[in-house]
């Protein structure tokens, strides 16, 4: 052979291997899957997370329009006892499907003789990214025709906090969610919380 041939050959041989390859398509599936699997996977995660948090929001509106039809009625008046209001109301409200703990629930009740002047605090505090120390502390028990506000906040879990979605964040695996009802109570006789 003549110098360079073998570099020439091996050359060839390496190129005939390169066609070779290029023509081999076996694993492109598995390829292509790694290309799109994060990408699919991040978008799964975000579709199941906004999906628990709606149902979770439905869950906690159904369960204040509960214990607010008891008290627009007079029904929780009468139910007075030894049981704390507050406590009282929330088990009121997680008498039925709820997708919380109900330990965790916070419930604040204000009344006012006319809905311009009724106001609720704010369960969220945006400045410190947690949840309001003075939210649930007022609780004032509605006599007949009152305006009455109710207001419910919970921390739910969060299970893919990475994708964002958080309107009030706790933390990366945590979030509080509110409901708000006003209404002007029955003219029921005044009672006892």
């Amino acid at each position: 052979m003549r110098p360079g041939a073998e570099h020439r050959f091996a050359t060839l041989r390496r190129l005939g291997t390169l066609r070779r390859l290029g023509r081999d398509t076996r694993g492109v599936a598995a390829v292509e899957f790694g290309l799109v699997a994060v990408p699919f996977m991040l978008l799964l995660g975000a579709i199941i997370e906004a999906a628990l948090l709606i149902l979770a929001q439905q869950l906690l509106d159904d369960a204040l329009d509960r214990g607010g039809r008891a008290v627009f009625t007079g029904v929780y008046q009468d139910g007075a006892g030894t049981k704390p209001p507050a406590a009282r109301l929330v088990a009121e409200m997680c008498n039925g499907p709820v997708l919380f703990d109900c330990t965790k629930l916070k419930v604040e009740m204000t009344t006012a003789a006319t809905f311009s002047a009724n106001s609720a605090a704010a369960p969220y505090d945006p400045k410190t990214g947690a949840a309001s120390p003075s939210f649930g502390t007022r609780f004032a028990c509605p006599q007949g025709s009152d305006i009455v506000t109710i207001r419910a906040a919970v921390v739910i879990p969060r299970f893919f906090g990475f994708t964002g979605l958080a309107a009030a964040p706790i933390s990366a695996s945590e979030q509080m969610i509110t409901a708000t009802t006003v209404f002007r109570a029955e003219p029921y006789p005044a009672g006892t919380c």
